[in-house]
């Protein structure tokens, strides 16, 4: 795949973006956002309960899908069992928990440069990376135990493959292509809905390639079609277990008008949200800056200006992933859900990488200086402006929407109560609060489980209980301790009979 003389290289750099990235997508992953969402305790609890058993929460072993009980927004497969072996690895813990989405980042940015590799050189390949790590709603769901970036690794791997089928018209590659696209629509519910027009996109693709000969033409369009049958037979018999688990949320709902459907679809291409507003859900977005960085604009649209101009299948066929792989979003009623358009960053990465190589390329060498300058000094720039919103001013705005922060109240319990062979307990009402998200952290800091203490009970000896805040107030008289900002705290008995 490499020439020896770039194979050294290649190690380094993927050494070098590991490294950078791995402290770039950690740095306060634990207080941004500011509290755990409920999707994020309903994968962690599961997942804590099934690397430790294998059965999860509805006692279901080793479940293709999962959910909090009675719930039918089932959680995919590949988000789900990547916490389950991390869990199983590094042991349960919230930053495990989150850690997972910035190794399928990580995995991601490697997978989109060796695309870019494959696609032109290695020099765009480099700015792929920069362009990539800098993108806004790659950061954010970075820091969030989602399944929202688990596409992006599948989706970089297939236009890598189709690449280099494009090359070669290898069938392996065209297998591979396709066996990682049917793996995809277990990665992220949303790619259900965007598979059938990628899969339209890549027969039309492989019919123009082979257009000369028609027999050979139609035999590969078969081959690759043949992939998804036993993965569509798995979705189809997984509805009687997991009902609703074929579409879920994104089932359709009455459309009104044709104007409906396509404004779901064109908004999705709305300039103002993709590089200025983001995500219309503060989970996903700051409000202040757009799913991609807006300094990267004039990049992809220059990278188009370039494939119009180069006329490579393969560069038009990326070109149409990116602008027809949501057309089926039309069956959704939300806009402005970047966290839901996730598979547009490898292509819109590649697009805008070939729009870099174009300054790169430039003949003028002082112009070529001074317009990389002048980009590169947009791009970090309009990344700094983002991170540091992001990290610091962002968890102030939206705490509300988030829940309280219950892994500060947990780990101080645990820290007391193992300093001071305390025996730990939880209040009852305590319980009621946010159930599936306190579940994880007694499975992340008490994995023993913690027994029921209701007020109106004698303080057992030699004790540490966690209570609510109005508890706190009522019972002056025990030696306790607020915790975070006054949400909850514990109360303490060092004493014994």
């Amino acid at each position: 795949m490499f020439k020896k003389s770039s194979r050294f290289q290649i190690i380094v750099v993927f050494l070098f973006f590991f490294v950078i990235g791995w402290f770039l997508f950690t740095f306060r992953i634990l207080n941004v956002p500011p509290g755990i969402n409920g999707d994020e305790a309903v994968i962690g609890y599961n997942a804590a309960l099934v690397a430790k058993s294998g059965f999860d929460s509805n006692g279901k072993f080793l479940p293709l899908f999962t959910a909090s009980a009675g719930s039918r927004d089932w959680k995919q497969p590949v988000t789900f069992y990547s916490t389950v072996l991390a869990f199983r690895i590094f042991g349960t813990t919230y930053f495990v928990l989150r850690a997972v989405s910035v190794l399928f980042v990580l995995l991601s940015g490697i997978l989109i440069f060796l695309l870019v590799y494959e696609l032109v050189e290695l020099k765009a390949a480099l700015w792929s990376l920069l362009i990539f790590a800098t993108t806004p709603i790659v950061m954010i769901q970075s820091h969030l135990a989602l399944e929202n970036i688990a596409p992006v690794p599948f989706i970089a791997f297939f236009l890598w493959m189709m690449v280099k089928y494009s090359k070669k018209k290898k069938v392996g590659f065209l297998v591979m292509a396709a066996t990682t696209l049917a793996l995809s629509v277990f990665s992220y519910l949303g790619l259900r809905i965007m598979a059938p027009s990628l899969i339209v996109l890549t027969i039309l693709f492989i019919y123009y390639l082979n257009k000369v000969y028609a027999r050979l033409a139609v035999r590969k369009i078969l081959i690759f079609l043949t992939v998804f049958i036993p993965f569509f037979l798995v979705l189809v018999v997984a509805k009687v277990n997991y009902p609703g688990s074929l579409l879920g949320l994104y089932r359709s709902f009455e459309i009104t008008s044709y104007q409906q459907f396509i404004l779901t679809y064109i908004s999705s291409f709305d300039w103002s949200f993709l590089f200025i507003n983001g995500d219309v859900t503060p989970y996903h977005s700051t409000g202040k800056h757009g799913m991609f960085l807006l300094a990267s604009l004039p990049l992809f649209l220059l990278g188009i200006a370039s494939i119009i101009q180069k006329k490579r299948p393969i560069l038009f066929f990326i070109i149409a992933v990116f602008f027809f792989m949501p057309i089926f979003f039309g069956l959704a009623s939300d806009i402005h859900r970047a966290s839901r358009l996730l598979s547009l960053v490898p292509p819109y990465i590649v697009i805008s990488s070939l729009g870099m190589l174009v300054l790169t390329g430039m003949r003028n060498g002082l112009w070529r200086v001074m317009f990389i300058f002048i980009v590169t000094t947009m791009i970090i720039f309009n990344f700094a402006d983002f991170v540091k919103d992001y990290w610091y001013e962002y968890p102030k705005r939206v705490k509300s929407e988030f829940s309280k922060p219950y892994q500060l109240v947990f780990e101080r319990a645990a820290s007391l109560s193992k300093l001071n062979n305390l025996t730990p307990f939880i209040q009852g009402d305590f319980r009621r609060q946010d159930v599936i998200a306190e579940n994880f952290f007694e499975q992340v800091y008490f994995p023993n489980g913690l027994k029921t203490w209701n007020d109106n009970q004698m303080l057992p000896e030699k004790s540490i209980i966690i209570v609510s805040d109005y508890l706190i107030s009522k019972r002056q008289d025990i030696p306790q301790e607020k915790i975070g900002d006054g949400d909850f705290g514990i109360l303490i008995n060092n004493e014994s009979k």
